[in-house]
């Protein structure tokens, strides 16, 4: 689709063969788990258009929570998994390593005040929306599937 391809040309892919990879491997889990990837993409859109992209992604983690403490571990195990899954072509496992977000992404919106008064906890929140988005950024821009 359109919005699949969009995504995709977002990133700094611009090998044809690697973009069409891409693009099947979005497409496929799109049309194995609509639910669960639309879940995802929606999430991602929200972190995106909160996050702060000037405070940067080093989280102070004596200021995390217990919901956030979880989302920041989940990044730290999602992230080499994306980029060794790239660097292989393997698209699809890339996918499902981004998919392991999606519990602890909703979690930490369903349980975490985001734009705290505190402005250490506030910008610190933001930093770990950072580091959440960026993992995603190589693999596609995934604000261009939701809705």
């Amino acid at each position: 689709s359109a919005d699949t391809v969009a995504a995709v040309m977002a990133t700094d892919v611009l090998e044809p063969v690697d973009v069409l990879a891409r693009c099947e491997a979005l497409a496929k889990a799109r049309s194995n788990a609509p639910e669960r990837f639309e879940d995802l993409a929606i999430a991602y859109t929200r972190a995106n258009n909160l996050r702060d992209e000037e405070l940067g992604v080093s989280v102070d983690k004596a200021l995390l929570g217990a919901p956030e403490l979880a989302l920041n571990q989940a990044i730290d195990n999602v992230q080499q998994g994306v980029k060794d899954a790239l660097s292989r072509g393997q698209y699809p496992h890339a996918l499902e390593f981004l998919a392991s977000l999606r519990g602890p992404i909703d979690e930490f919106f369903d349980a975490v005040m985001i734009m705290d008064s505190d402005e250490a906890l506030r910008n610190n929140r933001l930093k770990l929306l950072n580091r959440f988005v960026t993992v995603f950024k190589d693999v596609a821009d995934f604000g261009k599937l939701a809705g």
